[in-house]
């Protein structure tokens, strides 16, 4: 039976993005790896994370929208940014109009590329090459960045949560201590991520649910 991770990969290749064929290459992930993953760590990856690792390779260079509603700006995820398609760049305050409702971010899942290509490295090896932030085995995996926020899936919650680099960077305290203190809610799972990321379903920024009806 196919999985949803599955079904968000298909419906996207669809589209051809970043140049992609429409053959996905399947993941070479399994049950033993994650479970070693799990044991060497002490804590267990959430069942949506899981059927992502088995699904398919997502590649390099792979750049998502997202678009989050909300009818006040300051709701918006990143302070109220929002990236524009037709000029390739992100707005100035200035330029954003006073009754826009709906925001662009601009998403880099560096921290999920070619995770599930296990033929050079382990899935170990890979995620602690990619989580560059080195929190993985703490319960944070790296995800990607959006403007200047990093993005992690708290594996405990397995909401998807994001933290301003700077106060990433706060050096009176360890990384995992700013996470903790400062992280905000981004999407409150994985499946939400992908969602919103691989199927253009709009998220309502304010209560933190997705809108099906409301769509790219």
């Amino acid at each position: 039976m196919e999985t949803f991770s599955e079904y968000c990969f298909q419906m996207l290749a669809k589209q051809s993005p970043f140049g992609w064929s429409t053959q996905l290459e399947k993941s070479l992930v399994t049950d033993v790896d994650i479970q070693s993953v799990e044991t060497s760590w002490g804590y267990s990856f959430t069942n949506d994370f899981k059927d992502f690792l088995f699904s398919y390779f997502l590649r390099e260079a792979s750049v998502f929208y997202g678009i989050l509603f909300s009818d006040f700006w300051v709701w918006w995820a990143g302070g109220g940014m929002t990236y524009s398609h037709e000029l390739g760049r992100y707005l100035q305050w200035e330029e954003i109009p006073e009754e826009q409702t709906l925001c662009t971010l601009k998403f880099i899942l560096s921290g999920l590329e070619r995770l599930a290509d296990t033929r050079e490295h382990s899935l170990q090896e890979n995620i602690e090459r990619l989580s560059w932030t080195k929190t993985a085995p703490l319960g944070y995996v790296f995800i990607g960045e959006f403007t200047d926020n990093l993005i992690f899936l708290e594996c405990e919650t397995g909401e998807i949560v994001y933290v301003d680099h700077d106060f990433y960077t706060i050096s009176s305290q360890t990384e995992i201590e700013n996470i903790k203190e400062y992280k905000q809610l981004l999407f409150k799972s994985f499946s939400d991520l992908l969602r919103c990321l691989f199927l253009g379903i709009v998220y309502n920024a304010e209560t933190a649910e997705l809108n099906p009806d409301n769509c790219n």
